[in-house]
């Protein structure tokens, strides 16, 4: 019967029922949509850093594995050092520059010969390599969402570069200029920011690593999985993205605790005659609260659904707008942000139902609205 009472009175009120709902979905699809492009983007530039092929990565001393805000350089020449080191089947320096051009990401500044060695080549889908110190090679993705061709002019560190290729997304960047430009843009000649290095076989990588250590006691090198696994909690750790993240969590929260309130007690005050006959009829305090407190849990789950819908249109929106997006939607996530939906619902719906309980059934009976 309780159940029955509930949705009774859900479908009594469309319109508010609607309403209510859709607000709590916007919550779930605030929470969802954000947190899952932060998250989307971290791991998308992981896949990416994964997808060179390196081995081992090494940087200069006093860097940070959160590659956008480290600024420390060292010397290409160190390059010549480890390509003697046994084991070392190949090693490129590369220069990294944050880029705020068609989407937020690094640019990388590489010497074409050694990357192509390290990483086995880029696959063009069309144009060619580097012919110009002005040539810019970008990836697929980068390409759709600016809607840019081979032949293009493209503005990067307020200079123009010539697109002389787009190649398949998913190794390291999306945006490739010839390292000696970097270095000229930025004033560091012979520097590089980053040293990708890959090894005869697998086997191999940790007497390389030890030997690299011996040899460069003050540069951080790791295993490629070591690295990208502190990158990315570098990244998920982030002190303004993970303020951000949180403070959107909260308001969402609160939206929907206030949103559950108003409703339930406007609900509450225009129901206390029909709370009078369900009191006459021996409905105790408890009983009636549970009630209110169900229709809320009710119009939480509904919000949420809806939330979740909302989400994918999101997603299928971003994607069409800005294809270098990357939505990462985990079941952990969904899963979540339903709970703390329910939660945020019930915790507004805790005083209504309290004061619905609490009516006295003769004043609610005499009770005229």
């Amino acid at each position: 019967m309780g159940s029955g009472l509930v949705f009774s009175n859900i479908f009594a009120r469309p319109l508010r029922s609607i309403t209510t709902a859709l607000a709590i979905g916007l919550e779930v699809a605030l929470i969802l949509l954000i947190v899952g492009l932060s998250q989307g983007m971290i791991e998308e530039t992981s896949k990416r850093m994964e997808g060179v092929g390196a081995d081992i990565a090494l940087q200069p001393p006093n860097s940070s594995v959160l590659l956008a805000a480290s600024t420390a350089a060292m010397s290409v020449k160190i390059s010549q050092l480890i390509q003697n080191i046994e084991g070392v089947d190949a090693v490129t320096p590369i220069f990294l520059q944050f880029n705020t051009t068609g989407g937020m990401g690094l640019i990388w500044g590489i010497d074409l010969k050694s990357f192509n060695q390290v990483s086995r080549g880029f696959i063009f889908l069309s144009g060619s390599n580097f012919k110009k110190p002005d040539d810019v090679i970008i990836d697929d993705i980068y390409a759709r969402a600016n809607n840019l061709k081979v032949g293009d002019q493209l503005n990067l560190m307020n200079h123009s570069f010539q697109i002389c290729g787009i190649v398949e997304n998913g190794k390291g960047s999306r945006v490739f200029i010839p390292i000696a430009k970097m270095q000229e843009l930025v004033g560091s000649h012979d520097k590089a920011t980053l040293m990708l290095i890959k090894c005869i076989a697998n086997d191999k990588i940790p007497s390389v690593i030890d030997k690299l250590g011996k040899s460069l006691k003050s540069y951080p090198i790791f295993d490629m999985n070591e690295f990208i696994a502190q990158m990315t909690d570098a990244n998920k750790d982030f002190g303004p993205l993970k303020y951000f993240t949180n403070t959107v969590i909260s308001v969402a929260t609160l939206i929907g605790f206030f949103i559950i309130f108003l409703s339930m007690y406007t609900t509450v005050t225009e129901r206390i005659h029909e709370i009078g006959i369900l009191r006459s009829l021996g409905a105790n305090q408890l009983y009636v609260s549970f009630v209110f407190l169900k229709e809320a849990l009710a119009l939480g789950a509904i919000g949420f659904l809806l939330g979740v819908g909302l989400t994918f249109t999101g997603r299928l929106l971003f994607s069409a707008i800005s294809p270098t997006l990357y939505h990462d939607l985990s079941v952990g996530w969904i899963v979540g942000t339903g709970c703390l939906a329910l939660l945020s619902a019930s915790l507004g719906a805790l005083y209504p139902a309290f004061r619905a309980g609490c009516q006295d059934p003769l004043e609610a009976l005499a009770y005229n609205n």
